[in-house]
C-alpha cells in the first residue's frame, strides 16, 4: 500500500535551513519524526511520506525549523503527540548549554537522536520568569530523557546543586515498568565510575542497556525496571573493585553473564597494562568484564551484558588473547631448547673440559691447604735456586783466582826472558 504524502510550498531561504549543511537537518527531522522527506528545490516543495502521526510530527518540526529563522518559536501545548519534553535553563547557562555555534546542542541531539531548540510556549506556566529559559526536547521518550539528563549535567557544571539540590540519598520516583533511580555518590566514587572522559560512566550504560548519567554528585538510572536494577548492580560491582576483589553470589541464576576460565599465567596478558587491555575488550564488545577470584589453575573472567551478541564478541576477543599468550610462551621454550641444543652439537667434551676445569678451580679456591703446600714447594724451589746461584758464584770466584796465578806467571817468565836477552847483547 502507497504511503500518504503531504506536500509543504516552501521558499528559497527555508529550504536551505530546512536542507541544513550537508542535507542533517533533513535527515534529523525524519529521524525524529519517523517519516521521509524528499526537498526538491527546483519547485521548492517539500514531500513528506509516512504514517498519519509520522507526517503530523515532521510538518510541527519542520514549522519549527523554518521559524528559527527569523526569531523566536512558538509552540502550541496542545499537540496530541507524546514527543515533547521540556526543561528549564537558568539564564546564566543558557549560553553554555548552547555552546558555541550550537555546537553542544547538536552534539546532543546526535547521540539521542532528538531535535532541541529553545522556544516560547503558549498555555505553560511561566515559571521562573527573567531567571529561565525552555528548552524543547522532541523524539521518543527514551532519547528525551537521556537528552534532558544530558543538559542537566551541564547545568549542574554551571549553576551547582540547581537541580540535585533536594536529592536524597537514593531515590526511585517511579515504581512503574519505565522509571528513575537515583543514588547519591561521594566524590571519590563519582571519579572513579565516571571514568577518563565518561568512559566507564558509558561502559555501564551500555551493558546494562539503561541510561545513565550523573547529574552533579547523583547518578541518575532511568530505564525498565529490569535495567535499573541491573545498572545499580553493575555500579555497586564496580565501586567494590577499589577495594579488592568481587565475587558473584548468584553467578548461575544470571542471565546477563558469560564466565570465560583464563589460566593464571595468562591473566595479566589478559587484563593489560593497568587493565588496558580488558577496557579495549569492553569498548569493542559494550561490554562489562572483571575478574573474579579462581580456583585451581585458573580465573574466572565475568563478561556482563543485556545483549547476548555482546557478550560472545566479548568472549572472542579475550579467548583471543589468551591464545596469544600461549603461542609466545610456546614459541620462547622452543627457542630455549633449540639455543641448549645447538649448544651441545657445537661445543660437545669440550663443553664438559670447561665445566670439569671450573670445577676444579672452585675446588682449589676451596682448598686452602694445597694452596700452603703450592707455596712450600715454591720457597723450597726458591731457596734451591738461591743454592745454585751460590755454588756458581764461588765457581766463578775460583775461575777469576785461577786467572791471577796464571797472569803472575807468565809476567815473571816474560821478565826472566827479558833479563837474558839483555844479558847477551
Amino acid at each position: 500500500m502507497p504511503q500518504e504524502v503531504d506536500v509543504l510550498k516552501i521558499s528559497n531561504d527555508d529550504a536551505a535551513f530546512i536542507l541544513g549543511k550537508s542535507g542533517r537537518t533533513k535527515e534529523k527531522i525524519a529521524r525524529v519524526s519517523g517519516a521521509e522527506l524528499d526537498l526538491f528545490e527546483q519547485s521548492l516543495t517539500l514531500e513528506i511520506r509516512g504514517s498519519e502521526a509520522e507526517r503530523r510530527r515532521a510538518k510541527k518540526y519542520v514549522e519549527c525549523v523554518m521559524a528559527q529563522r527569523v526569531g523566536p518559536v512558538t509552540i502550541d501545548d496542545d499537540s496530541e503527540d507524546d514527543d515533547l519534553t521540556v526543561i528549564q535553563v537558568p539564564t546564566e547557562a543558557v549560553g553554555f548549554v548552547t555552546g558555541s555555534q550550537g555546537n553542544f546542542l547538536r552534539q546532543v541531539e546526535e547521540e539521542w537522536g532528538t531535535l532541541m531548540f529553545f522556544a516560547d510556549f503558549r498555555g505553560r506556566g511561566s515559571g521562573r520568569e527573567g531567571q529561565t529559559e525552555k528548552l524543547a526536547i522532541f523524539g521518543p521518550r527514551r532519547g528525551r530523557r537521556g537528552a534532558q539528563l544530558k543538559v542537566m549535567a551541564a547545568v549542574e557544571t554551571k549553576v551547582p546543586n540547581y537541580f540535585t539540590g533536594d536529592s536524597k540519598p537514593d531515590e526511585d520516583d517511579d515504581q512503574d515498568e519505565w522509571g528513575t533511580k537515583t543514588l547519591v555518590l561521594k566524590p571519590d566514587e563519582l571519579s572513579y565510575a565516571l571514568g577518563k572522559d565518561g568512559t566507564t560512566r558509558r561502559k555501564l550504560a551500555r551493558a546494562s542497556g539503561c541510561i545513565m548519567e550523573y547529574v552533579g554528585q547523583v547518578a541518575f538510572i532511568c530505564g525498565t525496571m529490569e535495567e535499573r536494577v541491573r545498572a545499580r548492580t553493575y555500579l555497586k560491582w564496580l565501586l567494590k573493585q577499589r577495594h579488592g576483589s568481587v565475587y558473584v553470589d548468584d553467578l548461575k541464576d544470571r542471565d546477563d553473564v558469560t564466565v570465560v576460565p583464563v589460566p593464571r599465567d595468562a591473566i595479566g596478558y589478559v587484563t593489560g597494562n593497568r587493565g588496558q587491555s580488558l577496557r579495549m575488550v569492553e569498548e569493542e564488545s559494550g561490554t562489562f568484564c572483571f575478574v573474579e577470584g579462581g580456583r585451581g589453575e585458573s580465573e574466572q573472567l565475568l563478561i556482563f551484558g543485556s545483549v547476548r551478541a555482546d557478550r560472545e564478541v566479548a568472549e572472542r576477543l579475550i579467548n583471543n588473547l589468551v591464545n596469544e599468550k600461549m603461542r609466545e610462551d610456546n614459541d620462547r621454550r622452543r627457542y630455549d631448547d633449540r639455543r641448549r641444543d645447538d649448544s651441545r652439537d657445537r661445543y660437545g667434551d669440550r663443553g664438559d673440559r670447561r665445566r670439569e676445569d671450573s670445577r676444579d678451580r672452585d675446588y682449589r679456591r676451596r682448598s686452602p691447604s694445597r694452596d700452603r703446600y703450592r707455596r712450600d714447594d715454591y720457597d723450597d724451589r726458591r731457596r734451591g735456586d738461591q743454592d745454585y746461584d751460590d755454588r756458581g758464584r764461588d765457581r766463578d770466584y775460583d775461575d777469576r783466582g785461577r786467572r791471577d796465578d796464571y797472569d803472575d806467571r807468565r809476567r815473571d817468565y816474560d821478565d826472566r826472558d827479558r833479563g837474558g836477552y839483555d844479558d847477551r847483547r
